[in-house]
């Protein structure tokens, strides 16, 4: 028999036009709520974090230089988030450092590509391998209408996204250094679905991700206790009905595992 939060959360996936799936876990590894759990849903920018997690690792694996400066060509700009899409073709030089930060808190379309051209797509992928997350793939550059139109989209499940952010929150991904770097990224501030649900004094690492008809977001929220992972993603709908449905599934969320403690 559903509980009351689990019929709710049901009522508000079906609420809005389009397919919602979600995974809500503890840290610990107990799983809350999950529907459409291992379908898969494109990514749009949520899959900038399996990204980052590739670059840290050749970082540490002494393939990349976390200091290199990269410059700033037109060939890389792309429309879409972020800000270096506006920078002068060869005018500026970032380290790879800076483009990561840019890629998880402007969502930096450009810098993303950047990014992607230094590690590999395939290398991204490998690494998901690596982990057991078969399903999670990097197919395509930021803003690439063409690969899109094509089919080629990037691509994961409301499960192994849970899974990748368990990883970082129990400090796994690597070592608990790099996982609580990673994380630390990912807790600078920004606007996302979840982050509204939130009390401002309880930190939330995420990464939000949205194109036409498409909605996502991973987030750990660092709840003193109890901390916990809710992945929410929609498809073949609209983004904005989407992250208002994901807020008030967070919030219906959040408040039971309040009313537990």
């Amino acid at each position: 028999m559903q509980s009351s939060t689990e019929q709710r959360l049901v009522e508000l996936a079906q609420s809005v036009p389009g397919t919602i799936g979600y995974h809500v876990a503890l840290v610990n590894g107990e799983v809350l709520y999950s529907h459409l759990g291992d379908e898969a849903f494109p990514q749009a920018s949520a899959i900038k974090i399996p990204l980052l997690m590739e670059v840290l690792a050749q970082r540490e694996e002494r393939q990349l230089d976390w200091n290199a400066l990269h410059p700033i060509l037109a060939k890389h700009q792309v429309g879409g988030s972020g800000i270096l899409s506006e920078f002068t073709d060869g005018g500026s030089q970032l380290n790879t450092a800076d483009l990561c930060t840019l890629m998880i808190v402007l969502s930096d379309n450009t810098a993303t590509n950047m990014l992607i051209d230094l590690v590999g797509m395939e290398s991204v992928n490998r690494r998901m391998d690596s982990l057991g997350l078969r399903k999670t793939r990097l197919n395509r550059l930021m803003m690439d209408t063409a690969a899109s139109a094509r089919g080629e989209e990037n691509v994961a499940t409301p499960q192994e996204a849970c899974r990748v952010m368990r990883l970082l929150a129990q400090g796994k991904f690597i070592d608990p250094e790099i996982s609580n770097e990673l994380l630390a990224m990912l807790r600078k501030p920004k606007s996302t679905a979840i982050r509204k649900a939130i009390a401002a004094e309880i930190p939330v690492a995420s990464k939000p991700g949205a194109i036409p008809g498409v909605a996502t977001e991973w987030a750990v929220v660092e709840l003193p206790g109890q901390p916990y992972v809710m992945i929410f993603m929609g498809k073949e709908g609209s983004e904005n009905e989407f992250n208002q449905v994901f807020t008030e599934m967070a919030k219906c969320i959040h408040n039971r595992l309040i009313e537990k403690e």
